[in-house]
């Protein structure tokens, strides 16, 4: 006798039984149509601008998933704006290329370089490391331009030397900036780089919006070994007509949900390998607990992920910027897909090692700081440029912002690296600087190395200023550090530790015009560990001025500080000109934790010049590789 949930399961897969002659609005059928059938198009984008209609109950059961369900306020979104567009784009593929061409192409492509290898295998391989699909993505929606220039074949290279067990390549043109041949170079790229008969190699994943047949002779014609089915887009018989057709290709393909419905349809249709996308496509908002909800929810169905002999496996597909993403708990998940966070590294290779276990390539990259940002703008722009901290000048100065300039500072930094809070560093300290001092910098350092590396903060800088100010200020700003800059004794140092929910960076001031011992700098780090301070600043310092100077002091001071065990941030004279951040963390030994500029990289006082911006935290990321 079957069990309830058995019943359950049978009478939803007969609820899904195809309608004869039924098309789904906003869904064209010719997906899975017979080559020969005649469609009227025309219809089809009149259905497809018609989302918001309020559907019959026989197409909710279809496509109710894709069309809120008979709501008549739905909008179209920029998810099915894509989906419209990429109909237009089949048509126009297939009036150039016929299928039967393209499964000329594929076969002949196959013969040279070999068939689609298995996506699950592939993933399977990996155990018991998770396994990474590393992403080639130019563009996004959300984030505008990544790395429009980058060589496919050459970072998908980097991807595959680094042990990718797949690689995934947006083939979209409009928003992502892809295509087939991005997909081509990296299968022949990552073939050659392994050998033609290695198994070993990634597999090729065409990541696009799959809505149409057309598109898998297409993945196969350019070296695919799998694609993405994405249930928010497709029909229910679709899904399944696409999956069967995939199989039928050679190719077992990755299937995308981003909540509980999409996760039984999926179950439904006999998807093996589901990735879970932790952003909404529709709204494009990050949940990161999506994963797990949708583990529990396979759970319930009977079908669970993981095991030794595994029937089906999990992959978490978004939002995931470095290890201290990886808190899935039980839900079983396989492996994880990184696009953003490898495209935006000055190592991608190291990157992928620090994902799968070794730590050591995050804390071997400088903290990049561009200080004294004025505005949402020249702050999302240094976040896109790759610096890890952005600094909000308190205090008087040509560059100084109030609370609620800083407030949306705050918020433009949380929303590029999709957060909703300061980030968790003062909580994860371990250490205290009254017993070991240069170890507690030491790991202090790597803890804001680790919480910035692909989310950045923001810094408040304050100079002087009364105890119960900066607390107020930092507090409703929001900021994720403090900076103290001015001559404050210990005593308000440890006030400001004591009473703020974020760590505090201590600055020691090093005069240009006079000889500084690293020993006198060595007493002044053992009383800031005292105080609490996570890490220091080392600045440039000319009579009557503290920072903003523009000039260098001697970096053979943070070599020897680095030498003691104290890692420190460098500040003054830096961005200006090309080649200085180099030499800066050159003459440090590469010891320094960071560097820190503002004057060098402006176009005038307070407002950034975002070429310079991009060439400094270029020229100090990749001086440490």
């Amino acid at each position: 006798m079957r069990s309830p949930l058995a019943l359950r399961l049978v009478g939803l897969a007969l609820l899904q039984t195809p309608l004869s002659g039924f098309t789904p609005v906003g869904l064209p059928a010719r997906s899975l149509a017979p080559a020969h059938h005649n469609h009227n198009h025309d219809q089809h984008h009149t259905q497809q601008r018609r989302w918001a209609t309020a559907a019959p109950d026989a197409d909710l059961e279809e496509s109710g998933h894709i069309l809120g369900f008979g709501d008549p306020d739905h909008e179209e979104t920029i998810l099915q704006q894509i989906c419209t567009q990429r109909r237009k784009d089949v048509e126009a593929a297939r009036a150039k290329v016929s299928v039967a061409e393209l499964e000329a192409q594929a076969a002949e492509f196959a013969a040279a370089h070999g068939g689609p290898i298995s996506l699950f295998d592939r993933v399977v391989a990996a155990a018991p490391r998770l396994a990474v699909a590393a992403e080639f993505k130019r563009a996004s929606p959300s984030k505008g331009d990544i790395a429009v220039d980058v060589a496919a074949g050459t970072q998908g290279e980097l991807y595959a030397g680094a042990g990718a067990s797949v690689i995934s390549i947006l083939t979209e043109g409009k928003w992502f900036k892809g295509s087939l041949e991005d997909m081509r170079e990296v299968r022949l790229a990552t073939q050659a780089l392994v050998g033609a008969t290695d198994k070993g190699r990634p597999a090729i994943l065409r990541k696009d919006f799959i809505i149409d047949e057309y598109q898998l002779h297409e993945a196969r014609a350019f070296g695919a070994d799998t694609v993405l089915l994405i249930v928010a887009v497709l029909g229910r018989s679709e899904l399944r007509g696409l999956i069967e057709k995939c199989r039928e290709l050679g190719m077992e393909p990755l299937v995308e949900v981003a909540n509980n419905v999409e996760a039984e349809i999926a179950a439904l249709a006999g998807a093996r390998v589901v990735g879970v996308n932790n952003r909404n496509l529709h709204t494009f908002k990050l949940d990161m607990l999506t994963t797990p909800r949708v583990s529990s929810k396979f759970r319930e169905l009977g079908m669970p992920f993981g095991g030794e002999e595994p029937e089906r496996l999990l992959l978490a597909l978004s939002g995931i910027m470095g290890p201290e993403d990886l808190n899935f708990g039980d839900a079983g998940i396989a492996g994880i897909l990184v696009g953003e966070a490898l495209m935006r590294a000055a190592d991608p290779a190291a990157a992928i090692q620090n994902l799968l276990g070794d730590a050591e390539s995050t804390s071997t990259t400088p903290l990049v700081k561009v200080c004294g940002v004025t505005s949402p703008e020249d702050a999302a722009a240094a976040c896109a440029a790759g610096a890890n901290l952005i600094g909000a000048i308190f205090a008087k100065s040509k560059r100084q912002v109030d609370v609620a300039q800083a407030a949306a500072i705050v918020q433009r930094v949380r929303a590029f690296g999709e957060r909703d809070a300061a980030l968790p560093v003062k909580q994860k300290i371990l250490t205290s600087g009254e017993e070991d001092f240069a170890e507690h910098f030491r790991s202090c350092g790597n803890l804001i190395k680790l919480a910035t590396a692909r989310r950045p903060g923001v810094v408040g800088v304050f100079m002087d200023q009364p105890v119960d100010l900066v607390l107020s200020a930092v507090a409703e700003a929001g900021v994720d550090l403090i900076q103290l800059h001015g001559d404050e004794t210990w005593e308000e140092v440890k006030a400001v530790v004591d009473g703020a929910a974020v760590p505090v960076i201590k600055v020691l001031h090093v005069p240009v015009d006079a000889d500084v011992a690293a020993e006198s700098l060595l007493e002044d780090a053992k009383a800031a560990a005292a105080a609490g301070c996570v890490a220091l600043l080392l600045d440039s310092s000319l009579p009557g001025q503290k920072g903003g100077t523009g000039i260098a002091f001697d970096w053979a001071l943070a070599k020897n500080m680095g030498e003691a065990g104290v890692p420190v941030i460098v500040a003054g004279g830096l961005g200006g000109s090309a080649g200085d951040t180099k030499a800066c963390l050159e003459q440090s030994g590469f010891l320094a934790l960071g560097v820190d500029a503002s004057s060098g990289v402006e176009a005038s006082p307070g407002v950034k010049d975002a070429e310079k911006v991009r060439t400094y935290v270029k020229e100090a990321k990749a001086a440490a590789l």
